[in-house]
């Protein structure tokens, strides 16, 4: 199976340092806690893609506050070969409520940045230490 495109995914920053993960049930992430996102769709922006899925997949609606930074990815994991490009923002919450979608999504968990679990999805794992190195805690607690 191949995996391959231009995807947008979203840490939803939450309040005292944490951040919402989903559990994939669908392939290539299947069984891995991954930030909410998916493939852009014909026709929409990486901003569109973001806030659609993560409406999709959680119920949140969200507003971008920020892109932490553009990432390329390729290699074998679980059978899978993957090439893809993800974009990943920052956004925070503004209406809706946590409702996880069915089909693709196992679970919803926040989680504290200070116990992030070990099954990652790819490369999520540096989007999260990006975020987490990207300002100083006072300036991002101050968000609104």
């Amino acid at each position: 199976m191949n995996f391959k495109g231009k995807t947008a995914t979203a840490i939803i920053e939450l309040p005292n340092s944490n951040i919402l993960l989903v559990k994939r049930a669908t392939v290539p992430f299947k069984g891995y806690w991954a930030l909410p996102g998916g493939r852009v769709d014909v026709g929409e922006t990486v901003e569109q893609t973001v806030v659609r899925e993560v409406k999709e997949e959680t119920g949140l609606k969200v507003r971008i506050v920020r892109k932490i930074g553009d990432y390329h990815e390729r290699g074998v994991q679980d059978g899978i070969e993957y090439e893809y490009y993800p974009a990943c923002f920052l956004v925070k919450p503004v209406g809706g409520e946590i409702k996880k979608q069915e089909k693709e999504i196992q679970e919803i968990k926040i989680a504290n940045l200070k116990e992030i679990p070990k099954r990652l999805a790819f490369e999520h794992a540096s989007m999260i230490q990006d975020y987490i190195h990207s300002d100083n805690p006072a300036q991002r607690n101050s968000l609104d």
